[in-house]
């Protein structure tokens, strides 16, 4: 066998190796590590309008759909809530959960996540499903459609804080006082 030739060979059986030894390592961290799962339909990175609103299909005369268009909510109805704030004071760990109370999709496009000291955190562009729920970490990181990041270098909820959640049109919708 050519030297080229083996040396072709080598540099086969070493990408196998590396290939089979990364796929085995990758899986028995999933396999300790599984990644935990929402039920389908909680959480929808679908974009939508900018306003609090349910969506509504139009139908003509056979009932066969002509349109879809976005009906207000009524400001008296409750349709989201801050369900807790975690790891107050400790930036790697500060997190606001937030969940939907209503059983239409709700957009939360430029609603604003503040307190009273001026702090306030602006959401993208962001729809939660029927029951869905959506986590806001002071930290900086990536967004996903159940995680958002704020981005800041220090912690900013402490005990006594009041966490405000306020709609696209500056409506408060929900609020926590961290206890």
């Amino acid at each position: 066998m050519s030297q080229g030739k083996r040396l072709l060979a080598y540099v086969l059986l070493n990408v196998l190796v590396s290939a089979a030894t990364t796929y085995a390592v990758l899986y028995l961290w999933n396999q300790a590590h599984p990644t935990p799962s929402l039920p389908a339909g909680l959480i929808s990175p679908t974009l939508t309008n900018l306003s609090l609103t349910e969506t509504v299909q139009v139908t003509d005369a056979v009932s066969q759909p002509v349109a879809t268009v976005a009906a207000p909510i009524p400001l008296d109805q409750q349709v989201i809530s801050i369900d807790n704030v975690f790891g107050i004071g400790n930036l790697a760990n500060e997190v606001v959960l937030i969940k939907s109370q209503t059983d239409k999709s709700l957009s939360l496009t430029n609603w604003r996540l503040q307190d009273n000291g001026g702090n306030i955190y602006v959401f993208p562009e962001l729809t939660l499903n029927k029951g869905g729920a959506v986590q806001v970490h002071t930290a900086a990181g990536v967004n996903t459609v159940i995680d958002l990041f704020w981005g800041r270098d220090t912690a900013v909820w402490q005990e006594g804080k009041t966490v405000i959640l306020m709609d696209a049109q500056g409506i408060e919708r929900a609020h926590y006082t961290i206890p």
